[in-house]
């Protein structure tokens, strides 16, 4: 019974932390949105997951059970990780689908967040199944940044990529071999 609890308490400290981090970064997002949205030069929503309803509901089952852990008296980590997770689906979801993609002043925003023009060290129309622009930071393995471009976007997007490149707004690197 003892190795149980130890157990539940490792395995809902990790969830509070885990999500309280997802919290902080999803926040930190939206703020960085809210500021740069008056700049937008061409943008749409991102796309609607086909599971959000189910996220949802994960949201109001954990929001039930920390306030039951909470009428409970259980440990604070208990109420704690329950709670974040709540939060987390029944806001930071909502609020990260009201972030439009596309193009703003200052750089690009994409599924990974925002990439200044500056950093954009190559990029790539990848165009099946559906029109994808690939961007990859410069200098960094971080990974890349992929938007999805609907396809009454895509002549429009192409044009700004074009405009960004002609003014030397993104400098594009070689790729090796030429390609």
């Amino acid at each position: 019974m003892r190795s149980n609890d130890t157990m539940l308490t490792v395995v809902l400290l990790g969830l509070g932390i885990y999500f309280s981090v997802l919290m902080v970064r999803g926040l930190a997002g939206y703020w960085r949105f809210h500021k740069v949205r008056p700049t937008a030069v061409l943008t749409w929503p991102g796309p609607r997951p086909a599971h959000l309803p189910y996220l949802l509901a994960m949201g109001v089952v954990s929001a039930g059970l920390a306030v039951l852990n909470g009428a409970l008296a259980r440990p604070f980590h208990h109420v704690y990780s329950q709670g974040v997770m709540a939060l987390y689906f029944i806001l930071m979801v909502p609020l990260s689908l009201r972030i439009r993609l596309g193009f703003y002043r200052d750089g690009v925003w994409a599924d990974a967040g925002f990439l200044p023009y500056e950093q954009i060290g190559r990029l790539a129309f990848v165009e099946s199944p559906q029109i994808v622009l690939v961007l990859l930071p410069r200098g960094s393995s971080s990974g890349s940044f992929k938007l999805p471009v609907p396809p009454s976007e895509y002549g429009a997007v192409r044009k700004v990529l074009e405009e960004k490149i002609r003014a030397n707004v993104v400098s594009v690197e070689k790729g090796i071999l030429g390609l």
